[in-house]
């Protein structure tokens, strides 16, 4: 798992591909390693991961094990949780009276 600042993903022009995480050509053709699930993560937000029957909450403190540089490998999850079915993000307070006020 990644987790890295959107100002780092840069804009690139006429479907021009962009690296998000760096995986070795050979476990990518091998299907050993690949993007399964992409999410943008608000600071100070907690992400809830699903894998089969279980399911790991990550604290914003628990995530900063996880921030590295964009097109960088990323850190492993723990054992259980290595093969994500889906992530869920949870948003505190803060963020939703942000929220409301840029909808306004």
């Amino acid at each position: 798992m990644l987790l890295f600042p959107l100002r780092d993903l840069p804009k690139l022009s006429k479907g021009k591909g962009n690296k998000i995480i760096s995986i070795p050509g050979a476990k990518v053709q091998a299907r050993e390693e690949f993007i399964k699930v992409l999410a943008v993560v608000p600071q100070g937000s907690s992400v809830t991961l699903h894998a089969g029957k279980r399911k790991l909450t990550l604290k914003p403190s628990d995530l900063e094990h996880y921030h590295g540089e964009r097109g960088r490998r990323g850190n492993k999850l723990p054992r259980g949780l290595q093969r994500v079915d889906e992530a869920e993000v949870e948003f505190t307070a803060v963020d939703d009276e942000i929220e409301q006020s840029n909808i306004e």
